[in-house]
């Protein structure tokens, strides 16, 4: 298993989540299911929000053992169809774009060098390529439970469990449409996501699930928050040279 690549790959499919398949149906509970359609409306009619989260990744590999922590943050200005995130990791921070159907990637490592990768996003719905949106599109196959209320950060907070397919979980798809995950099986899948309880809008999001491939495997957690709804910020984008433009992505 490459290590490196199965890091970058949970990462960059856990922390912007969406799924590409849906698996077979299982038990749905009536008040979730209508919880998670008053969330994905709320979702789509909100205009801007901010996001922060971070993933730990822990993998056992050739009896060696690697930890990966990563912190990203960003904006969603989903009414002029522009978002912008920050990824940290080890002190180096990449930063990406998405204005309306173009995304702009902060490349890194040795070939990258001062690089932005260029790429067409492919979406019917905009929105649906938003952090918020992905994560409550986890919930929407396998199985998804009506947890009651409970406190988060001081407020109260309607909780959705859910227990996405194998099959939703390991099919996420890359800007190329090619499969991250490509080989390794996702198993013990758990995705939590707490709901206002007067807007049904998302507050915050827990997925865990292991990863496996032979001998090697993997453990994941991601939490992304989120908050500052329709507070009118907004994304400014930077004038990026075209020298520094990489229209075939990042390298590598």
């Amino acid at each position: 298993m490459d290590r490196p690549a199965l890091h970058l790959a949970i990462a960059a499919c856990l922390v912007l989540a969406g799924c590409s398949a849906l698996g077979p149906d299982h038990t749905r509970d009536d008040r979730a299911e209508s919880a998670l359609a008053d969330a994905r409306d709320a979702v789509n009619a909100t205009d801007t929000y901010r996001f922060d989260g971070d993933l730990r990744v822990v993998a056992t590999a050739d009896r060696r053992t690697e930890r990966v922590a990563i912190d990203v943050n960003g904006s969603v200005d989903a009414a002029e169809h522009r978002m912008h995130s920050t990824a940290v990791r080890d002190g180096e921070a990449y930063e990406s774009y998405v204005i309306d159907r173009t995304a702009y990637r902060q490349c890194g490592g040795p070939m990258g060098m001062d690089l932005w990768g260029v790429e067409n996003v492919t979406a019917d719905d905009w929105t649906t390529q938003t952090p918020a949106a992905r994560q409550l599109a986890l919930l929407e196959s396998g199985s998804i439970y009506y947890n009651g209320t409970r406190t988060l950060d001081g407020r109260e907070a309607v909780l959705l469990v859910g227990r996405p397919t194998t099959e939703a979980l390991t099919k996420y798809q890359e800007r190329r449409d090619r499969s991250l995950l490509s080989g390794p099986i996702v198993e013990n899948a758990t995705v939590r996501v707490w709901l206002d309880p007067k807007t049904s809008r998302p507050l915050r999001s827990a997925v865990r699930f292991e990863v496996s491939q032979g001998d090697n495997a993997a453990s994941a957690t991601v939490d992304v928050r989120f908050d500052d709804y329709d507070s009118g910020l907004s994304v400014d984008v930077p004038v990026i040279p075209s020298e520094k433009r990489s229209d075939l992505g990042c390298p590598g």
